[in-house]
């Protein structure tokens, strides 16, 4: 009897040893689901998170631009690929892209992928999407802070900052050159912006302390519409110069061409008669030349100025930019050098 009564006890302990392998044997296997898998699912989780947001952003920009939403779309598709392979957008929404809005217009990108799972398919899981959502805002910038100065058109295209083209990558050391002698077809100045929009205000004079403000409060008063006419002073001391440097300001872009003056010298046969930028080539073959008095301005760009040097009585300025030209119009109907708001909003 006593031996009986030993081998049932055994049988009974050898059942509850077994219980106790298998359950922990689910502990552990849940265990590895949540640290192998479920790790896993999280760390694709961030990465679309960052791809989705990243394809937002990208979309943003070219609806910002000017392009269309299937340029917008195409750009979220690319983004989302770099980031995340296997990845697809399943919803994309860009109302408004294409034409510059009056107010901000959204981006929506959604994503998807399907992620294989290593032990959770013991439990019937062998795979799981992964999704996310961004959301985008973007649209034309019709108020920031403004300088005086004026940067030449010719310039910048020559440095490859053109509308309606924009640079696929920054362009740093753009060198914008300023002639003291306004006679040498002069390709700046300074605005008297009390006179914006005026085609006859000219002769006008800006005060170096005025001109000096606006620069050391980094730019004070909203971009006006362009394209237009505004008078200018071609006169700026050494000191304002040197303000410019190390500051990021919108400037007026000036279209030498269009820009009108007075022929000098003051003789006969041509001088003091009108003239424009365009005449200047034909007018020095004749031993005279267009001194412009009134700019016509035909957008803003964002430029950042990381030198300004003297050689002689000549400036340089040289400036990095880094944002996108389109043809829009900011906030009028002229050309656009990039004044574009994008941010990410969800």
């Amino acid at each position: 009897m006593r031996v009986t009564g030993l081998r049932r006890v055994h049988r009974e302990e050898s059942g509850a040893v077994l219980m106790i392998v298998a359950v922990s044997m689910l502990v552990l296997v849940g265990m590895l689901v949540l640290t192998v898998d479920l790790g896993r699912g999280i760390a694709v989780r961030r990465e679309m998170v960052a791809g989705t947001d990243a394809a937002a952003l990208a979309a943003a920009q070219q609806c910002a631009v000017g392009n269309t939403s299937a340029d917008a779309s195409d750009a979220a598709d690319e983004m989302l690929a770099d980031n995340k392979s296997g990845a697809t957008v399943t919803t994309f929404t860009a109302p408004g892209c294409g034409a510059p809005p009056e107010e901000p217009q959204l981006v929506t990108v959604e994503s998807t992928v399907n992620v294989d799972y290593f032990f959770a398919g013991i439990f019937g899981f062998d795979s799981g999407p992964v999704v996310s959502r961004a959301v985008a805002e973007w649209g034309v910038l019709t108020s920031a802070f403004g300088s005086p100065v004026t940067v030449d058109y010719d310039q910048l295209n020559a440095c490859g900052i053109t509308p309606d083209d924009p640079p696929d990558n920054e362009v740093d050391d753009c060198a914008l050159h300023y002639p003291k002698n306004t006679l040498q077809e002069p390709r700046w100045g300074v605005l008297d912006l009390d006179n914006w929009g005026d085609p006859d205000a000219a002769p006008c004079s800006v005060s170096a302390s005025e001109s000096a403000g606006i620069i050391n409060n980094g730019g004070s008063f909203d971009l006006k519409p362009t394209p237009a006419y505004d008078c200018i002073d071609n006169g700026l001391s050494d000191s304002v110069w040197e303000m410019l440097e190390d500051k990021t300001l919108f400037f007026p872009v000036l279209d030498l061409d269009q820009s009108t003056g007075t022929v000098k010298p003051n003789s006969a046969p041509m001088g003091g008669s009108d003239c424009t930028g365009a005449d200047i080539p034909s007018l020095q073959a004749q031993g005279f030349d267009c001194q412009i008095d009134t700019a016509y301005i035909v957008g803003w760009i964002k430029l950042f100025v990381s030198d300004v040097s003297k050689h002689g009585p000549d400036i340089t300025v040289t400036v990095d930019y880094g944002g996108f030209t389109s043809g829009g119009g900011l906030p009028g109907d002229g050309f656009d050098f990039g004044a574009h708001a994008v941010r990410l909003v969800k």
